[in-house]
């Protein structure tokens, strides 16, 4: 990462090879505790999702985006558009309930489900806060300031990661306690966004950035409207298939709940492994 973010750096890695390890320790535990295997693609998808993160916070993307607004523009398309798409189709929740004992899942469901988690996923409001943000970021100052100051290009991109990861799952949807909207919501907000985002590009090519040297402003105006218009399609292309992940989801949720009532109470006897 910078030489000035050492210990963030630091964190972040391990904050990354924890969130891998976890989910492979799950996902290679799933015929042990009676399910079927968990499919290699959201394996893939999580790590890919996790890499992407890293190369944005502890990467290349990371060092260059804090000196170059192109950079910056190709950090925020990769962490907040790419990054979540792959993290949510790795279906993390999914995975947790079917691994977690029930007290734990409890308490995942208790923050999955709460009407503050409910509201900030709601398509329309992460929407408001991913492409409100980037809007404020780059008609301001403070990309100029991010690209300066290490720690703020950090904060920022992680607050890019948030914004996306809410817009994704509200739009994609997730189980455990996040309903979907209706379609026809959720495909008028992507189309509203990537609109949006396109004007902002539009905008930022024609009147510059704040503080930031013209020659830079073109090659980051296109990165953004293109980065926007791929995120569009590749959240599309989800949602048109999502029937089909639906029945997956479905039945894995109820091979999960009759595992889990076939558990024995934690003071019952166990005859044999196979009953685990």
């Amino acid at each position: 990462m910078h030489s000035h973010g050492g210990m963030l750096g630091t964190f972040t890695l391990i904050a990354l090879t924890v969130a891998g390890a976890v989910y492979i320790v799950g996902a290679s535990g799933q015929r042990r505790r009676g399910h079927a295997a968990w499919p290699l693609v959201r394996t893939v998808s999580w790590i890919a999702g996790l890499l992407a993160v890293a190369a944005v916070l502890v990467g290349p993307l990371g060092h260059a985006g804090g000196h170059d607004l192109t950079t910056h523009v190709l950090g925020h398309v990769v962490i907040g558009m790419v990054a979540p798409v792959l993290l949510v189709l790795g279906s993390p929740v999914t995975l947790a309930r079917r691994t977690l004992e029930p007290v734990p899942l409890q308490r995942l469901g208790r923050m999955t489900g709460n009407p503050l988690t409910r509201a900030l996923a709601f398509p329309v409001v992460a929407a408001v806060l991913a492409v409100g943000g980037s809007w404020l970021l780059y008609t301001g100052t403070t990309a100029a300031d991010s690209t300066r100051d290490p720690a703020l290009h950090s904060v920022v991109m992680i607050g890019f990661l948030l914004a996306g990861l809410l817009l994704t799952a509200g739009v994609i949807g997730v189980s455990a306690g996040i309903r979907r909207s209706p379609r026809w919501l959720r495909i008028a907000v992507v189309v509203l966004s990537t609109a949006v985002l396109c004007v902002e590009a539009a905008l930022i090519a024609a009147v510059g950035v704040p503080g930031i040297p013209a020659e830079q402003v073109p090659s980051a105006s296109a990165a953004l409207w293109i980065g926007a218009v791929l995120f569009a399609v590749a959240i599309g292309a989800v949602v048109a298939g999502e029937r089909g992940r639906d029945e997956r989801t479905a039945r894995d949720e109820r091979v999960a709940v009759a595992v889990r009532e076939a558990r024995p109470a934690p003071d019952a006897p166990v005859a044999t492994d196979a009953v685990r």
